[in-house]
């Protein structure tokens, strides 16, 4: 059986047409799909990816939608449910040493590292965008300035210039505070990633093409060469997210995060509990453990969209 292509779209087996000359001979069409369908169905088949977006929609869950189920808020104090163990039908994860309910403390928790995690995006996403794609579509003194200028920043570890700026301004120890900070100097990586995408791709053909044509310098970078580095920038997007929740916990652990009256993250819920490991160890591993799955989750998922964007890397699975 020989299948034929038609103006419809390549052909498949499946669909039968007329024979022709006699023969068995079928065609067969088939509408074609876009890169973009092609790329959203290997994600839905690709079974670490989804686990990873399922657990996180469970988090988000959790996170958003626990507090009004459960109808009880962190900043309630019961002087009589002092340090009460996990498994009570009132306090189902213990309570802390002033009476607040630790169940209620991690939604709290997962609401604020996740609003970190977003406010780091939108402000790291575009600048790290920005500045790799001038660095890389106009190369010479642009591209020298704007590489050296990260390269001079990446020469001081990340976590030790995160702690100079929030040491030196104290109104940033709340969720806002620190996703801005995180988001001011969270997106060198991304330049350079941008940067070698860009170099790349203005040597394309259809970039040559568009500027024979006379398309703006503002047209290719927006129009031909951010959509064919898409790829790279949700990947990216989906790591920094996990790294940004364990830079929030870490600057917290370290006195420099969030730490406020009734302000809470995983990570100040997990700087609490190491003190108090030895005669509560529920207020330490709890959120220490839905820290770990939610930055789980968000490595899973960037996995399987890498896996998506470019399946010729993709692993063997059992």
């Amino acid at each position: 059986m020989v299948a034929t292509e038609t103006s419809t779209g390549p052909a498949v087996p499946g669909v039968p047409s007329s024979p022709e000359g006699g023969g068995v001979e079928r065609e067969f069409t088939v509408k074609a799909r876009s890169q973009r369908q092609q790329i959203v169905r290997r994600f839905l088949h690709d079974k670490v990816g989804m686990t990873g977006l399922a657990i996180f929609v469970l988090m988000l869950g959790f996170g958003f939608l626990g507090p009004v189920i459960q109808g009880v808020d962190y900043a309630d104090q019961n002087v009589g449910a002092q340090s009460v163990p996990p498994g009570t039908a009132d306090y189902l994860f213990g309570s802390d040493e002033i009476g607040r309910d630790l169940l209620a403390g991690l939604m709290q928790g997962v609401q604020r590292s996740l609003f970190i995690v977003l406010l780091f995006v939108v402000i790291a996403l575009p600048i790290g965008l920005l500045v790799g794609a001038l660095a890389g579509y106009f190369g010479r003194w642009v591209d020298s300035v704007l590489m050296r200028l990260v390269d001079l920043i990446l020469t001081v570890p990340l976590l030790v210039v995160l702690i100079v700026v929030a040491s030196n301004f104290p109104g940033s120890r709340t969720p806002l505070g620190v996703g801005i900070i995180l988001g001011l100097f969270g997106w060198l990586d991304l330049a350079r990633i941008v940067r070698s995408q860009f170099l790349s791709l203005r040597e394309k053909e259809y970039v040559e093409a568009a500027h024979a044509m006379g398309a703006s310098s503002r047209r290719i970078i927006f129009k031909h060469l951010i959509p064919n580095a898409l790829g790279s920038l949700i990947v990216w997007t989906t790591l920094a997210a996990a790294v940004a929740i364990i830079l929030e916990a870490s600057l917290t652990y370290l006195g420099f995060g969030v730490n406020g009256a009734n302000q809470t993250s995983l990570g100040r819920l997990v700087s609490d509990g190491v003190q108090a490991a030895s005669t509560r160890p529920w207020l330490f591993y709890f959120p220490g453990l839905t820290l770990i799955i939610i930055v789980l989750s968000i490595n899973l998922i960037g996995d399987g969209i890498r896996d998506a964007f470019d399946p010729s890397n993709r692993r063997v699975r059992a």
